[in-house]
């Protein structure tokens, strides 16, 4: 088996070639996933991760802690358990996996039931349908009253870094939003994809938004939907 420091290089004085060197390995870019929604134990990405081999598992995690992506850290009591985080440079490549997974929605088939992301991943799965060139210039808070559970899509005001840190969700109600969207994941990927228009899914009952007129108006772009009349 290929060791953390055999790795295969493309050779080239190239950064997206440097890069692939780095994350190009299979699996290693779904490690990197799993770690965006927290820190993980080394079973919970077995459990995560259920196609990957144990001792892949570990040539990975080992390749990204060589490269400094990734560290291991001790939780404190009551929890003492050793868990695997990113550190500040590998959480540099969440808007790498936001554009990736942005690239993906087109992809997603409908052959049958639309299969459900896990629930671990939905907060960060739902992140990829936000439409990072339509953020307010604001803070704003949206109530996403999904089939799936209630979630808080919080946009803080505009900072410096990428624009997919300013976008936090979280799984609860909000106590004050500036507006609500009621639908499924289902909903939101076939608007997103153009199998259904933003008029068929409201007269089917399949999406209601509400609030202020501009707060409706901001969460539909955020979206990618048509704005409500």
């Amino acid at each position: 088996m290929t060791s953390a420091h055999e790795r295969r290089s493309y050779e080239q004085f190239c950064p997206v070639a440097r890069a692939l060197d780095l994350l190009g390995e299979r699996w290693t870019l779904l490690v990197v996933r799993e770690l965006l929604a927290g820190p993980c134990r080394f079973t919970d990405l077995r459990a995560h991760l259920p196609g990957m081999s144990p001792a892949l598992l570990t040539q990975r995690l080992r390749a990204l802690e060589d490269e400094a992506l990734v560290r291991r850290t001790e939780l404190p009591p009551p929890a003492a358990r050793t868990v695997y985080e990113l550190t500040e440079r590998g959480r540099a490549l969440e808007p790498v996996v936001y554009e990736l997974g942005r690239f993906g929605i087109a992809y997603l088939t409908h052959a049958g039931p639309t299969p459900q992301p896990p629930m671990h991943l939905l907060a960060l799965g739902l992140k990829l349908f936000v439409v990072l060139e339509a953020l307010p210039g604001r803070a704003f808070v949206v109530h996403l009253a999904l089939d799936e559970g209630d979630f808080t899509l919080r946009i803080s005001a505009p900072a410096h870094g990428p624009a997919i840190g300013r976008v936090a969700i979280d799984a609860g109600t909000p106590a004050q939003f500036d507006a609500r969207v009621r639908a499924s994941l289902s909903t939101i990927l076939w608007l997103r994809q153009g199998v259904m228009t933003l008029a068929e899914a409201r007269a089917g009952g399949l999406l209601e938004v509400d609030g202020p007129a501009r707060g409706v108006a901001a969460a539909c772009a955020l979206f990618g939907l048509e704005t409500a009349a």
